[in-house]
């Protein structure tokens, strides 16, 4: 003969709603789709404002290149890519062999002709003064001014 078990709540059951409260209910099945559906909703427009922010105005730069002329002097080559009428200032480095800074400067790069895309980009080459021999020279940043 089968051994049934108790379908209510046993006293075990109670004995563990006393001690931890009693069970968590699940949301509703509607309840779940509008969390979703709000989630989804939230993902879309953080996208959106990504997408508009990162589009509004761009600003890139790479190093291209550096020349250690003297123990006084050397030249950053570098390439930065913004739109024709924005302003950006660059703060270059110079660099010894232990990463200390020797030499700095910032240069303004201001608005520009042109109406391609790849015409965003220019080149530049800026000398700085150091107070010691460098090994390289680095774009440290960018950045666009108001």
């Amino acid at each position: 003969m089968p051994v049934s078990e108790p379908i209510g709540p046993t006293e075990s059951d109670s004995a563990l709603a006393d001690r931890y409260g009693p069970a968590r209910r699940k949301p509703s099945r509607t309840a779940q789709k509008w969390a979703i559906i709000a989630a989804l909703a939230a993902a879309v427009a953080v996208v959106a404002w990504f997408t508009v922010n990162l589009t509004s105005e761009t600003l890139d730069y790479e190093d291209v290149g550096y020349t250690i002329e003297s123990d006084t002097r050397a030249s950053v080559e570098y390439e930065v890519t913004k739109d024709f009428d924005a302003t950006a200032q660059c703060m270059l480095h110079v660099l010894d062999d232990s990463y200390a800074v020797v030499g700095s400067r910032i240069v303004t790069i201001g608005p520009h002709e042109g109406t391609t895309a790849d015409e965003r980009s220019q080149y530049f080459r800026s000398d700085l003064r150091t107070e010691h021999l460098g090994v390289t020279g680095i774009v440290e940043s960018c950045w666009l001014l108001d």
